[in-house]
Formats: structure tokens, C-alpha cells, sequence
């Protein structure tokens, strides 16, 4: 075996087992082709190409949607649902911040000696940009306008000042953008447009109230999450039932934040976090996979 394919099968272990059992050797030979050269054989790499588009194959492998790919196991298709489920929680948590935002500002016109709102605050708007997108199907536009909060919480890191707290705060929206950017890929289904359209209305409902009192925002998200975990098990839907627990833990960490804090809303933040502890851990309901 030469350095180059041995390279290259190396490479292919990003790529799930169950994968790499049917196409890898066919992968290698293509890979090889022509490629006779000796010290070509010794010395090279993959290419650049080469490597983005098996990052990209191992991502929608590792996601599949169960609709491009054959012989998927099921497990691959829970997971892939599951992270495209938690994307789109994420997503509609955006929303609500982006209507917090707009509320908050539109408040602070009428206010006394009010400073002029920097320029960056249109970058919290992007979820609303994002959702409509995202449901008809323009998934490279609805990344790149959910991205725009991720660069803020990006850019507040250089501020050693707020960074542990804006970081602690955001995190459930950096990690459910990236569920959001790794689960829709090119060859996942897009998300039922009339269904998500309510959700976002009510996620832009809350994100008035949270515009008003920042803290009873937080809490109400935490709220419909538990709630919603609970219709879910019942109706037993694993997919929405999986996400909602995952979520439920991303927002345990800015919760425990507040009761460390002792700010003035203890009592309810150390309510709702055994809640959401009891979400997170709480069984969920197994649907069985369609033919």
C-alpha cells in the first residue's frame, strides 16, 4: 500500500462504518486512478477539493435524511431528524430575540437622554430574514442570516469584560445554529412551512414580552420548553422529544448562571432549572421508522 492511499483511507474514516463498508475500496480506486506515477504515490496528498467534498459527504452521511441514501440505519435517520429538529428550535429561539431586540429598541425612543443604538443591533434581525427562508428552501441564504447573531456573540468575546456572560448567555444559540448549518444540508427535506409559520408567530409573540422584561423572557422560553417536552412525550414523538431534551440542557447553563448570580428572579430560575433537569432526563417515546 502506498503513502497516497494510505492517505486517503485514512481520510475516508470521517465517513460512518456502515458507509465506508460499501463504497470505500470503489472510493480508493477512483481516488487512484491514473495516479501511477511513483513519487507521486510516495509523496502527495489528497487535494483540497478532495477533502471538502468528503467533509461535506461525511456530514450528510452522518445526518442522512433517509431519502438520497440507501441502506441508512435507523439510528442515522433518528439522528439526522433530531439535529435538524434542534436547528430549528434554535432558529425560532432567534426569532424571539430578534422581536426582543425590536421591541427594546422601539421602547427606548420615548426614554430621557437615550444614546443612539449602535449600528451592529440590525445584525439581531437576521432570524427573521432566516426562518422565511429557511421554509422555502433557500438554506445557503437562511445560514448565512442566522449567522449574523453568532458573529455578534463572536465579536463580544474580544470584550473580557462581557464575554463570559454574553458567551454563557448565547450558547444555546451557537450550538443550535450549528445544528442548524450540519443538519440541512443539500439533501435534507425542507421544514413544513404552515406548521413552523405558527411557531414562529408564537416565538415572535414571546419575543414582545421578552422585549419588556428581558428575565421573564428567559424564564417563558424555559416554560414552553418544558411544556412542549411534555406534549411531545405524549403524543410520543421522539424526534421533537429528543431535541427538546437537548435543548433543555443548553438552557440549564444561563439558568444556573442566574441562581449562582442570586439575581432577583432566584426563585423561579431554580424552579424552572429542576424542570428543565427533569426534561432533559425525563423518557421519551420511540416512533417506529416507516418503510
Amino acid at each position: 500500500m502506498s503513502n497516497l492511499e494510505r492517505r486517503y483511507r485514512l481520510l475516508l474514516r470521517v465517513l460512518p462504518r456502515w458507509y465506508r463498508q460499501d463504497r470505500e475500496e470503489e472510493m480508493v480506486g477512483i481516488f487512484l486512478a491514473e495516479r501511477d506515477d511513483e513519487l507521486d504515490l510516495e509523496h502527495s496528498w489528497p487535494g483540497w477539493g478532495e477533502t471538502g467534498a468528503i467533509l461535506g459527504l461525511s456530514v450528510r452521511t452522518h445526518l442522512a435524511a433517509g431519502a438520497a441514501l440507501t441502506s441508512v440505519p435507523a439510528k442515522v435517520v433518528w439522528r439526522g431528524e433530531i439535529v435538524r429538529a434542534l436547528g430549528m428550535i434554535g432558529l425560532l429561539l432567534g426569532v424571539f430575540y430578534a422581536t426582543a431586540a425590536i421591541v427594546n429598541v422601539v421602547a427606548g425612543f420615548g426614554r430621557p437622554f437615550q444614546a443612539p443604538e449602535p449600528w451592529w443591533r440590525v445584525l439581531e434581525l437576521g432570524p427573521l430574514v432566516a426562518l422565511p427562508a429557511l421554509l422555502n428552501g433557500r438554506r445557503t441564504l437562511a445560514k448565512v442570516a442566522a449567522a449574523a447573531p453568532a458573529v455578534l456573540s463572536v465579536v463580544s468575546l474580544g470584550q473580557p469584560e462581557y464575554a463570559l456572560t454574553w458567551s454563557v448567555f448565547q450558547l444555546p444559540s451557537l450550538v443550535t445554529f450549528a445544528c442548524l448549518c450540519l443538519g440541512f444540508h443539500r439533501e435534507a427535506p425542507t421544514p413544513p412551512a404552515r406548521r413552523l409559520l405558527w411557531w414562529g408567530g408564537g416565538a415572535a409573540l414571546l419575543g414582545v414580552l421578552g422585549g419588556f422584561a428581558a428575565g421573564v423572557g428567559l424564564l417563558s422560553v424555559g416554560l414552553i420548553t418544558v411544556v412542549v417536552r411534555v406534549v411531545a412525550f405524549v403524543r410520543g414523538d421522539f424526534v421533537l422529544g429528543r431535541a427538546l431534551s437537548l435543548f433543555a440542557v443548553l438552557q440549564l447553563v444561563p439558568l444556573l448562571f442566574l441562581v449562582v448570580a442570586g439575581s432577583e428572579v432566584f426563585v423561579p430560575a431554580a424552579g424552572l432549572a429542576l424542570l428543565l433537569v427533569l426534561a432533559a432526563v425525563a423518557p421519551v417515546r420511540r416512533q417506529r421508522v416507516r418503510a
